[in-house]
């Protein structure tokens, strides 16, 4: 079992000064990495990627949104500052365009490894994260929408038919729930979005609610669970087991991704949510045993937030060690919800999912 670790310097590239969003949480991730000496090891593959081609970018994206991210890239390089692509928070420097570009390749890389058998698994460490982007408008620190482009990509190119996503990022996937809210754009296979983050009514982008479930070829397959502050690891937990476990028992995915946040842990300076930094591990081990029983153990992690780097960087090797089905992870002392708070996550959010899920899957 060989797991990928995808990565390419250009990542550092995408400048934008003090922003929480900096090349500084890419260097101290590798820093760390180094340091725990995972690349001496067998069991683990850097992997340079390619860039995605305009063609790729196209599956999810509208033209003059792709025009606009090159036009203010040189806009950048030649005023010699940083430009403004969304109401003020994402930013697009000179490498900008460049380094989407290979954000996205990383993933698509990760995927082709994958596929081909020289891994089983990969971390694609890109930068820009996408997962807030939709096909015409660039927002939350995100350029080109990396996962939702690998989701097609899977089924343009590589002929899947079934693949899900969890995005546990603290903050709701927007983005990449726009484009596939009516299904597929290219409806060439059938996808499901798990969607955990901190509730919209207390966080950005302020949306991600139960009743929000997809439409016409997309009904029933987004799956928001908005987790109401300090929610402790607890919570995901549960929302596995009672929502997520029975979908994809009866889904049945060829391929699974995942839109990895770190900022749901309890110190991150933008949320306020209360995991540790074996959260995001423990849950990908749940996670791991459906793909390995119907997806061959097929899992790509792209890299969306996390804005305590150092924290961030434990979070990711753990992951890392589980994807090697390594269980010796740096642990931190275990933190547990208030008893009010699980009851409301049963009783009010769990509930009602089941019941606005229960004319589309079977076993609800």
């Amino acid at each position: 079992m060989t797991v990928g670790f995808v990565y390419h310097p250009i990542y550092l590239e995408h400048r934008i000064g003090t922003h929480v969003e900096s090349h500084e949480r890419l260097i101290i991730l590798m820093d760390y990495l180094k340091e725990k000496k995972l690349f001496d090891s067998p069991d683990y593959k850097l992997i340079t990627p390619q860039a995605a081609s305009l063609d790729q970018i196209r599956y999810v994206h509208d033209e003059n949104l792709i025009e606009q991210v090159q036009s203010l890239s040189k806009l950048a390089e030649s005023t010699g500052r940083t430009q403004v692509i969304d109401y003020g928070d994402t930013l697009i420097s000179p490498k900008t365009y460049e380094a989407s570009l290979y954000s996205v390749g990383g993933n698509l890389t990760g995927i082709d490894e994958i596929l081909s058998g020289n891994i089983s698994s990969a971390f694609a460490a890109v930068r820009p994260p996408g997962h807030h982007s939709n096909a015409h408008k660039c927002s939350g620190f995100c350029i080109f929408n990396n996962v939702a482009i690998a989701i097609e990509y899977l089924f343009r190119e590589k002929n899947m038919k079934r693949v899900a996503l969890i995005d546990w990022d603290c903050h709701h996937g927007n983005g990449t729930s726009d484009i596939f809210y009516g299904g597929s754009p290219s409806e060439k296979g059938e996808f499901v979005m798990f969607n955990s983050h901190q509730d919209g009514r207390t966080l950005y982008p302020g949306s991600g609610f139960h009743n929000e479930i997809g439409s016409g070829k997309g009904a029933g397959k987004i799956i928001n669970y908005p987790m109401p502050p300090q929610a402790a690891d607890d919570v995901i937990m549960l929302y596995f087991e009672e929502i997520i476990s029975p979908i994809l028992e009866e889904f049945k995915p060829e391929f699974l991704l995942i839109s990895a946040g770190f900022d749901t842990h309890w110190t991150d300076r933008l949320t306020n949510m209360g995991w540790t930094y074996q959260a995001p591990a423990n849950y990908l081990k749940l996670i791991k045993t459906v793909a390995d029983k119907y997806a061959s153990g097929r899992i790509l992690i792209t890299l969306e937030g996390g804005y305590e780097a150092g924290k961030q960087a434990i979070a990711i090797y753990n992951c890392l060690k589980v994807l090697n089905s390594d269980d010796n992870l740096v642990l931190e002392t275990e933190r547990k919800s208030e008893e009010n708070l699980l009851d409301y996550m049963r009783n009010k959010v769990i509930a009602k999912l089941k019941e606005n899920l229960s004319s589309y899957w079977d076993c609800f």
